[in-house]
């Protein structure tokens, strides 16, 4: 019986660990990693990259990776996108990350660690009839969302995602009442015309 104990502990154990994605103190880090690094680093947690696409005039290339997926299709536990500019330098990359997922569970825990760590919450509303929430940190914003769709059978879907931008990102081309837009862009002008 004891054997039976110790072999469900382990057995367990290792599911959920083999289930788990990225944290959210993961995902602020990758943010600020180079498309190279951040490779490395997903390629090591059984991530594998599916698709890419090259930047276009006024837009920055991506690469999108998921987690535990099939061998046969594209399903898989966890989509990552990471929208980045192409410098290896990690002091100078603006980097977006968007993840999906696909279980309550982790929407929870998501929330209870921004909570945690002092972020807050800036925005809460429903557009398109998506459930938005925006948390703040001291330099990374967090926007997660919760999406219910109706599949041609009529069953609910419900998935969700968490985007994840710094600040000056997000106050300049994602945050519509921003006061500190214009003055960031005014900064922003200024440091590249020194440069």
């Amino acid at each position: 019986m004891k054997n039976f104990i110790t072999f469900c502990c382990i057995f367990f154990t290792a599911f959920f660990m083999q289930s788990q994605n990225l944290t959210i103190d993961e995902l602020a880090l990758l943010r600020k990693k180079s498309f190279g690094n951040l490779e490395e680093t997903l390629s090591s947690k059984n991530w594998v990259y599916i698709e890419g696409q090259e930047a276009e005039e006024g837009s920055m290339e991506s690469a999108t990776f998921a987690f535990n997926k099939k061998e046969y299709d594209d399903s898989a536990q966890a989509f990552l996108k990471f929208i980045y500019d192409n410098s290896e330098n990690e002091e100078l990359c603006s980097h977006r990350i968007v993840l999906h997922f696909f279980t309550k569970e982790k929407y929870n825990s998501y929330i209870n660690r921004l909570k945690a760590i002092g972020c807050e919450l800036i925005k809460s509303q429903i557009e398109d009839g998506v459930i938005n929430k925006i948390y703040q940190g001291k330099t990374t914003t967090f926007k997660l969302s919760i999406v219910a769709e109706k599949d041609d059978f009529g069953t609910t879907k419900t998935r969700y995602q968490l985007f994840v931008i710094s600040n000056a990102d997000y106050f300049i081309f994602f945050d519509d009442d921003s006061s500190l837009r214009e003055l960031l862009e005014k900064q922003i002008e200024e440091d590249n015309k020194k440069n």
